[in-house]
């Protein structure tokens, strides 16, 4: 679960999820440990000359619609090139500049989601720190089970977190 002080660190990734990669509000949920409640804050509707219009939203439409617009016109230069085979260096430049936008666009996804997987890794490290911390204070028992299996507690986070 979020601390209280993560939203400076967390909207901006949950708002990314959400636009981005076109993820759920409760798979964000589970991927951020953020409640829903808290997410539903975040994306909290704005007012705008009296009407109520969710950025988050209309950022996803936009979005989708701008990459929905993108692979229309690839289609539309394919479609071309076939239709004339011999005028296909025409469309060459057209088509590859598309494709150069679509693969940065790819990229960038992937880079966020590599960025959130390292995000993750090193929330469950914070908590594990905590976890000793905490552990030592209260019951110096615990603290050295925790320090005992320490590879097997970070083993099971890396499978449990994907980190």
């Amino acid at each position: 679960m979020a601390v209280k002080g993560d939203r400076a660190r967390l909207e901006p990734v949950a708002r990314m999820l959400f636009v981005e990669q076109g993820r759920s509000l409760t798979d964000i949920e589970e991927t951020l440990g953020v409640s829903r409640q808290t997410l539903s804050e975040w994306k909290a509707r704005t007012r705008t000359f009296g009407e109520e219009t969710d950025e988050w939203d209309k950022a996803r439409g936009a979005k989708e619609g701008y990459e929905a617009h993108l692979l229309a016109v690839r289609d539309a230069i394919m479609e071309q090139i076939k239709a004339a085979p011999l005028q296909a260096a025409s469309y060459l430049d057209s088509l590859s500049k598309v494709e150069a936008i679509l693969d940065r666009r790819a990229r960038n996804a992937r880079e966020a989601a590599e960025r959130i997987a390292q995000q993750k890794g090193e929330m469950f490290l914070a908590f594990v720190r905590d976890l000793v911390e905490f552990g030592n204070k209260i019951d110096p028992d615990m603290a050295r089970v925790v320090e005992n299996n320490f590879d097997d507690l970070i083993q099971w986070g890396r499978e449990k977190y994907a980190a």
